[in-house]
């Protein structure tokens, strides 16, 4: 590429050499349709600074050198090449159809077993196989070109293949006849095609269109440079996934666009795990591709993690984030958005949850459900919209260990920072049993059912054999520096520090308040009682505990005790009440003397003799679901 600008072939590239380079790109931008008038004084202070000797010329040196911290010049604008090509180009893949399905191209059946054609994943169009050369590149926009084209967007039909009724005539629309009746994209809105010339052409976007990104929001921007080649080794997995098998350090693709989000509107952020939840988690990434635009969709096991996303979403001042997965997903997007410091930049963002998990705990509590079951995509991003904020607390725990020759080394600990809890002992054991036998054989957990089958015989086993027998002989426990007295009682075999009421895929170990129906008339007498005493050990009897609201936003965690595996099953089962009340404090020091079994947030590991520290860590705003109105359906109907 330099030899092809260097064409007095010296060796340097002048000044007029550099021009040529320049006016290349605004042809190019000027080609493309997009908005050029602040574009040449950037890309003339890009040939400025690679000219790092000052001396006028640029060497090849300078050449390579320039092309670490610069856009490239394959790109050009900083926009890849195949964003130009794949937007508006179809998304194929082969389907199976359960009713009478219609090829959008000639306009025949489309016939056979198994799959018999394929549909585009972003639009719904139809075709044969032997047609999918010939199918038009008629797809979605995703973005547009330039800031000046127009912000109202006109309906993107697609005909056929849409049962239902008519959205205006209320009718049905008879699609098993053929290729008949009109769908668009955006909107989600179905017509007969008589009845499409009584519709407005501009597109509103819906029932959902707080949550859509439009085209029209989305431009190309030119690439920010950095000032120095970033070291590999301060690069987090994240960023090097990203920046692997390219010859720029500092290149992120998803910097080349600019978003301005409609007013008053909050455009959701949607990160999917596909291996969470069997194969749920890909059939949910295609459905929303589809619902949404496909941009604000991130599949989590190609981006290498959602620092893509939210560096895509860095110009929105307001928006909320969904997380399609289990609690390590929803850990992993948290502890990212402690990376993005968004009270520094102004932003903010709110979390709800799609739980695709096999314990989703935290969206348990948070009223989210204990597992996707197929509900209408749409009417759960309704939900989204009528949430609640509300404050999650958490919680930094820090090892320290004296290191010995003679002594086994542990596990590599799989977090610093806990959002559900932390637990040692026998529930510990069975989630890192279970670890392992995973890691061994995966096929044998391909899905939520079997998984919980798998801690059912662990956790069996494991009540025989206490493992963890007389845990409190070897531990100490220190809440708010005062110790807690663990030889009065019954043995405990094992140890949780809550953040949430929820652990073990639904079991509440703090337990319900018996005043907790009157919650909201003891509001007072509560504020009351909390100055004239703190929260600790030390001044909270047994008794005390019984009145003690758990609560996820109160910068405070719960100390729990549990007796053994068949404790904590009787409890899910509501056989007893609660686990062994400790106390409720804000810091947490504990002490072993052997070596235990330990899991963050439903990560095991082993871990020798240590020193544990907690701490409070900060608050992120969460999105608690509406209330279930189903009973208050059923009684409405009653009533009537």
């Amino acid at each position: 590429m330099f030899r092809l600008y260097d064409t007095d072939g010296n060796g340097i590239l002048d000044s007029t050499e550099l021009d040529c380079i320049v006016n290349q790109m605004m042809n190019v931008a000027e080609y493309l349709g997009w908005d050029v008038t602040e574009l040449r004084p950037i890309l003339m202070d890009m040939m400025v600074e690679i000219d790092y000797d000052a001396d006028g010329t640029v060497s090849l040196e300078e050449w390579k050198r320039g092309g670490m911290t610069t856009i490239p010049l394959l790109v050009l604008l900083g926009l890849d090449t195949n964003v130009i090509k794949d937007d508006g180009n179809h998304v194929w893949r082969l389907k199976h159809f359960n009713k009478p399905a219609y090829c959008n191209l000639c306009l025949n059946m489309l016939v056979g077993f198994g799959k018999q054609g394929l549909t585009c994943t972003f639009c719904k169009y139809t075709v044969h196989e032997r047609c999918v050369q010939r199918a038009p590149a008629s797809c979605i926009g995703t973005y547009v070109k330039s800031k000046k084209t127009s912000q109202s967007m006109n309906h993107h039909w697609i005909e056929g293949n849409c049962p239902g009724k008519c959205d205006k005539c209320k009718k049905s629309i008879k699609s098993y006849n053929g290729v008949t009746g009109l769908h668009c994209c955006w909107c989600q809105i179905t017509l007969h095609n008589k009845c499409a010339s009584h519709v407005k052409p501009e597109c509103t976007f819906g029932d959902i269109r707080d949550h859509i990104l439009p085209p029209t929001t989305i431009c190309p921007a030119v690439l920010e440079r950095q000032p120095t080649v970033v070291n590999k080794r301060q690069l987090n997995r994240t960023d090097s996934a990203m920046l692997e098998g390219s010859g720029l350090q500092v290149c992120s693709l998803l910097h080349q666009f600019q978003i301005t989000p409609n007013p008053g509107t909050h455009p959701l952020l949607v990160f999917i795990n596909p291996k969470s939840g069997g194969k749920q988690g890909t059939r949910i990434l295609r459905k929303f591709q589809y619902l949404l635009n496909p941009r604000q969709v991130f599949n989590l096991a190609k981006t290498g993690g959602p620092m893509t996303g939210f560096q895509f979403y860095k110009d929105v001042p307001v928006f909320r984030v969904l997380c399609a997965g289990g609690d390590g997903t929803i850990g992993w997007v948290l502890e990212t958005m402690d990376k993005m410091n968004f009270q520094q930049s102004g932003q903010e963002a709110q979390v709800a949850i799609l739980p695709l998990g096999t314990g989703n705990d935290l969206s348990r509590c948070l009223r989210w459900g204990g597992g996707y079951e197929g509900e209408n995509l749409i009417k759960f991003l309704q939900k989204i919209e009528r949430a609640t904020p509300v404050q999650l607390d958490r919680w930094n725990i820090e090892f320290s260990t004296n290191e010995r020759e003679d002594e086994e080394k542990g596990d590599p600990i799989p977090s610093n920072i806990f959002n559900n809890y932390f637990s040692i002992g026998v529930d510990a054991s069975i989630a890192h049993r279970f670890h392992m036998m995973r890691e061994k054989h995966p096929e044998k957990f391909s899905s939520r059912m079997k998984n919980k089958l798998w801690y059912f015989e662990f956790g069996t086993s494991e009540t025989f054999s206490a493992t963890c027998k007389n845990l409190h002989d070897k531990i100490d426990i220190m809440c708010d520096g005062v110790s807690l007295d663990l030889a009065s009682g019954p043995s405990l075999e094992c140890i949780a520090i809550l953040n949430i009421p929820s652990i073990y895929g639904g079991s509440n170990l703090w337990g319900d308040n018996p005043g907790g129906r009157k919650r909201s008339k003891s509001s007072k007498s509560q504020k009351k009682r909390e100055k004239e005493r703190d929260f600790s050990s030390n001044s909270m009897s047994s008794s005390d505990f019984n009145f003690t609201i758990q609560e996820i936003g109160d910068k405070q965690i719960e100390v729990v005790g549990l007796e053994n595996a068949f404790h904590a099953a009787q409890v899910r089962t509501g056989l007893r009440a609660s686990g062994r009340r400790l106390a409720q404090c804000s810091s947490v020091t504990i002490r072993t003397r052997q070596r235990f079994p330990m899991q963050i947030d439903g990560e095991p590991w082993m871990q020798p003799p240590c020193t544990i520290h907690v701490t409070h860590k900060n608050q992120v705003t969460m999105l608690m679901a509406p209330p279930n109105n189903n009973k208050l359906k059923l009684f409405n109907l009653f009533k009537k």
